[in-house]
């Protein structure tokens, strides 16, 4: 098939299935796609009997994919197709990593597997961001672990790099502008921390008590923009206790912005370079909060690729093994300065206690010894930086898995 993707055209067949995005409006057609392959699409009706197809269904949301595949099932002409392993049945859901695998494999053993000796599960596909996901999946489908968050942004930063200058026009007052390492002048970082905080998931929720029973808002860089902010008087399991009354206080706190305070729609501008520059020039350490914090599921997001574009050291307020996994792609990280067991930690009270630790001590230390640090750990960010980069430049491992899929 080379680099020809022939397509079963979808965009018609579930208009009434919740959960769905129309073709080619999701992150599965993205610009490294778009780079290595030529899309043919077609009917069901027009298929070739001599060429082998893919029908791909974009998820926006997680039942997406408990709907659209019973939908699927009932289409016989293509199940024959998948039958005869001449169609590939891929569902792209990349721009989250919430599939709650056991759920999952649940509904496949009630669903799914009574029909194995019929339907050949085994063509079909799920691309998602748990990068757990094919490890927790028992059933026959396969799952892809993407990373198209990281790679789309590192792709990203090349063209802008490239054809750009090294600017992008943003939403806020400010552009983007990549950086290098002759850039970094640390005789301006005054501040400790830098942290973005727009959705209020459970485990932002913590790390907003932590900043509150530290009155840290205003002498470091936090925004706190208390999106989908719904205040109740639980306390998120894994917020020690020694901060459950700084937790009651946010209810009444106002947002706190830091570049937001002009856009009309602070619940959806894009964020992967709405970063200012200034705002790493100031400050010693990223805190960053990625959007999971759960034990089970691993997954990254644009969260963590701002520092790394911005030459900056983080600390990962998210699931265990996130570092590990970091290193494995290639990335350093700051042990010993940084206590980084807390990425051992399966409980996630004690994670959390042990992240506050390590806050504590950073902060506890001389503004000249965090300066000193940081002409230790350059070569350190470089590394990051230009890992990053490469990631962008080369042949990402979710372009490599079509190209099997298409031979």
């Amino acid at each position: 098939m080379g680099n020809i993707l022939n397509i079963i055209d979808s965009r018609n067949d579930f208009k009434n299935v919740d959960g769905l995005l129309p073709l080619q409006c999701g992150p599965f057609f993205n610009n490294q796609l778009d780079k290595y392959f030529e899309y043919k699409f077609c009917n069901l009706d027009d298929i070739d009997d001599s060429t082998n197809y893919f029908y791909i269904v974009e998820i926006s949301h997680n039942p997406g994919i408990p709907n659209v595949i019973p939908e699927i099932l009932k289409m016989n002409k293509l199940i024959d197709l998948v039958n005869q392993d001449r169609c590939k049945v891929i569902l792209g859901y990349e721009s989250e990593g919430d599939i709650d695998m056991t759920e999952y494999n649940d509904w496949y053993l009630e669903f799914c597997k009574p029909l194995e000796n019929k339907i050949k599960f085994s063509n079909f596909y799920i691309f998602n961001a748990d990068l757990n996901c094919q490890k927790n999946n028992k059933s026959k489908i396969n799952f892809f672990p993407s990373t198209n968050h990281m790679e789309c942004a590192a792709h990203d930063l090349n063209h802008m790099i490239n054809y750009q200058g090294g600017h992008q026009v943003t939403e806020m007052d400010y552009d983007f502008q990549h950086k290098t390492i002759q850039d970094i002048d640390i005789d301006k970082k005054t501040k400790h921390f830098l942290s973005f905080m727009r959705g209020m998931h459970n485990h932002r929720r913590a790390l907003a008590s932590y900043f509150e029973h530290n009155d840290l808002w205003y002498n470091n860089i936090i925004s706190f923009l208390k999106i989908e902010w719904d205040y109740t008087d639980a306390i998120p399991e894994m917020l020690p206790e020694k901060y459950w009354e700084s937790h009651s206080k946010l209810n009444d706190r106002e947002a706190v912005e830091i570049d937001t305070q002009n856009l009309k729609n602070k619940q959806s501008f894009s964020t992967t370079f709405t970063t200012k520059w200034e705002f790493y020039e100031e400050t010693f350490l990223s805190v960053v909060s990625e959007t999971l914090y759960d034990n089970d599921k691993l997954y990254f997001t644009e969260k963590i690729c701002k520092p790394i574009m911005c030459l900056h050291p983080f600390i990962l307020v998210t699931s265990p093994h996130s570092l590990k996994k970091l290193q494995e792609f290639g990335y350093k990280t700051f042990h010993p300065f940084i206590d980084e067991s807390y990425d051992n930690e399966e409980d996630g009270l004690k994670r959390m206690q042990m992240i506050f630790d390590e806050l504590d001590k950073f902060r506890a230390r001389p503004i000249q010894e965090l300066k000193d640090w940081w002409k230790e750990i350059l070569p350190i960010l470089e590394h990051n930086q230009k890992v990053f980069l490469e990631l962008g430049k080369n042949k990402s491992t979710r372009i490599k898995y079509m190209e099997k899929l298409n031979d």
